[in-house]
């Protein structure tokens, strides 16, 4: 809140608006992923899937464009090849 002569304004701050997410097909459809909250990823079945784990202990298993997301989570923790 901020009070500034003698208005009252009030800032809402919406929990992970400053944050970058992924979109991604899961087995269970559609879904958001916190980039913040990734701890590690795993591609398996020969690039054919990715494993996203949180620190919540979440597991993901993306299933469709493996290799654009994983550039992305590349690029976005900085690993080198």
């Amino acid at each position: 809140m901020i009070i500034k002569g003698n208005r009252l304004k009030t800032i809402f701050i919406a929990a992970g608006l400053m944050t970058n997410w992924i979109m991604a097909m899961t087995e269970g459809g559609m879904t958001r992923i916190r980039m913040d909250a990734i701890c590690a990823y795993q591609e398996i079945d020969g690039g054919r899937k990715l494993l996203v784990y949180t620190q919540d202990n979440s597991l993901f298993e993306i299933v469709e464009d493996i290799a654009t997301i994983t550039s992305k989570l590349d690029s976005e923790f900085s690993i080198n090849q």
